[in-house]
């Protein structure tokens, strides 16, 4: 089984990047490549509030992703890292099959409200749908 490319969807919770650690950790093994992905929902057309909103979810997710590439630091693997929008599970599943990636590895749960014994929403959907394996870290 084959660990070349690693997705890792982070949503700027301490699980996620504990999620985001394992992978690197893999990747290290192998010496693979980790793509780690933080999606936004899409914001409609509207008036100044709106805009305002759109860009300060925009630039939250660009310090997620920040936060990430520093996690990568030195550590000899390969690091990249994307802004994508939509539906987090949906993005994930679809960035796994155009990206043809050969692992997702996540966290249990995130920034979501399931508790620390429950499977979130997100990765259970993932979970069910993806065609690649899928490593959950609790």
């Amino acid at each position: 089984m084959d660990i070349n490319k690693i997705l890792v969807p982070v949503d700027g919770s301490k699980k996620s990047f504990q999620a985001l650690d394992r992978a690197i950790t893999l990747a290290g093994f192998t010496h693979g490549h980790v793509t780690c992905i933080h999606v936004i929902p899409h914001v409609s057309e509207g008036g100044p509030r709106t805009k305002a909103f759109d860009k300060q979810l925009k630039e939250d997710g660009e310090i997620v992703l920040k936060k990430a590439s520093k996690r990568a630091g030195n550590k000899n693997v390969k690091f990249s890292t994307k802004l994508l929008r939509g539906s987090p599970s949906h993005v994930t599943l679809h960035t796994a099959k155009s990206g043809k990636f050969d692992h997702i590895v996540m966290s249990t749960t995130g920034a979501g409200s399931a508790s620390g014994d429950m499977i979130g929403s997100v990765s259970n959907h993932i979970l069910q749908k993806s065609k690649v394996p899928v490593y959950l870290i609790k």
